[in-house]
Parts: structure tokens; sequence; C-alpha cells
């Protein structure tokens, strides 16, 4: 492990075998001039993934920083356990299932050092064959997720008010501020962390990143998407491992949100009786697709 990393990539794993190798390789080829350190933490894995794991540390070249748990402690509580061991000026959150290309950390460093006000950067997602991924999100309010429910959203993509909060009209061909980006690939300042506390654990997997945007907002700090840098990212291959319990936590992580962030208890009451219905039909279809 470097000494004074530059950047400090935080990686959670989870049954993450047949991705991880990939991952890793990855960072390790396009560092570029970054000194990097990499910290990967494993939530109990029942695959090979130890093994992967245990295989790059020996054969890659590079020292890797390794905790197994025990038991899975869920996403949210694993990405702290790295973020605050890390030694970086900055921390990069990765999903298991992206990949760098070349330069992109080079040019997200950059601009997150280019101004003091940048809390934190996001590059371009892409597909394995180059299509764009959607990654840019406004702060989610309750009018967004009855637009979502009633599939409005979905009717109007291009539409600023029935798709606001996933912003589909957007093109993520420019440069801009935005308030939530995905969190896949998210390069965030230290000191910007440890302000606002890191995580909240309250959330097991899902609007972690979307609460952690909003106290980065909220502290005065400017998030930027960064087209410019692309990292290829295979989207939910975890979710899609457990997909009925992924979706009943989604669920009660988002009513999590809104009762944090958007005290209205008529509209709490009406938001989870929707979840709870959406999240009904959402199982059931997975069930007869399966």
């Amino acid at each position: 492990m470097p000494d004074n990393p530059e950047v400090s990539v935080v990686i959670v794993t989870w049954n993450s075998g047949g991705e991880i190798t990939r991952c890793v390789s990855s960072v390790i080829e396009y560092s570029g001039n970054i000194n990097t350190e990499i910290i990967i933490v494993d939530n109990n894995s029942s695959d090979n993934t130890k093994e992967k794991l245990d295989e790059l540390n020996t054969s890659s070249g590079k020292k890797l920083t390794l905790i197994f748990n025990a038991d899975n402690k869920g996403f949210t509580k694993a990405c702290n356990q790295g973020m605050k061991i890390s030694k970086g000026e900055s921390i990069f959150l990765l999903n298991p299932d992206t990949e760098l290309t070349d330069g992109s950390l080079d040019i997200l460093t950059s601009k997150l050092n280019s101004e003091k006000s940048y809390g934190a950067v996001a590059p371009k997602l892409v597909n394995e064959d180059g299509t764009i991924q959607k990654s840019c999100r406004t702060f989610p309010e309750y009018a967004d997720m009855f637009f979502e429910m009633t599939l409005l959203s979905s009717v109007f993509p291009q539409s600023k008010v029935f798709s606001r909060w996933k912003m589909n009209y957007f093109d993520h061909d420019s440069e801009r501020e935005a308030d939530q980006p995905m969190a896949a690939a998210l390069l965030i300042q230290k000191s910007v962390a440890e302000e606002i506390g890191f995580f909240d654990e309250r959330y097991k997997m899902f609007f972690n990143d979307v609460d952690f945007c909003k106290k980065i907002s909220d502290s005065g700090y400017k998030i930027i998407f960064c087209p410019e840098a692309k990292v290829i990212h295979t989207k939910g291959v975890s979710i899609y491992k457990d997909r009925e319990n992924m979706i009943r936590i989604w669920n009660q992580d988002c009513a999590e949100y809104f009762g944090k962030h958007h005290k209205n208890f008529m509209l709490q009451d009406l938001l989870s009786a929707g979840l709870k219905l959406t999240g009904i039909l959402r199982i059931l279809l997975y069930k007869l697709k399966k």
C-alpha cells in the first residue's frame, strides 16, 4: 500500500467472483500517474470471491487491503468500513461490476482538484457496447415517486416534469453540476466525506448514495458530472443475484429517505402504501419471468 496515496479506491464485494478480477485489473492498469491504494471489503461472499481476491493480492503486483467480514454487514456499512480506513486525499467508490478506461481516473482527479467547491465528481457510465447509461438524477420528491409508480415517467421520458427525478431528458454528453450521480463510480474529497459523516447507516443498500450526495450539497459543495471520463458498468449484477430481497430493501430504504428528508405523515403513508403495492407487482413480474 502506498504510504501517501492520492486516491483510495474502495470496492465492496458480495459474490462478485465473476467481476472482481476485471475491476481490480482495470484500476491497476489505468491508474496512470495517480498514486492509489485499493481497499476491498467483502460481505461474506459464498462464491469464489475470496479466492479471486487472494489471487489478485499475490499475482497482480499491487498490494491490496482486504477486509473479509464474517457476516454480510450490508453495502452501506461495508462502504464506511473502507472509507474510514482510507489514507488518500480522495476516495473513489467503485462497484465490482465496473471497469476503468484509459485516462478516466486522471480526468476525474484533475477535475475534483480544480475547484475548492467541488465535493465529488462522477464519470459517464457506459455499457460494454459503449452505449450510455443515464446515471444522473435529481433529489427525489413525492411527486417523482408518484410519476414512477404510475409509469408517467416512462410514458413521457423527455418531460422535465414527469421524468424530473431520473433525468431521462439529459443526454449525458455534457459536463454539468448534478444532484446525484450514480455512486457505482464516484470520486469524493476525503475531507468532505469526513465532514458530512460518511454514509448514513440507516440505509442498507439503496438511497445511501442519494442521502450522501444530499449531505454534500447541503454542506455547500458541488457535485460535477464529467463525461470526459468513462467507466464501463455492467448494471445491476449484484442486485439480480437476489432480486426479490433487493426489491424489498429498495422500498425500505426509499421510505427511510423520505422519512428523513421530507417529513409529511400523510404523504409518507401514501408512499408506503404505493411502495408495498408496486413491490408486490415487481416481485410477481420477476417470478413470472424466471
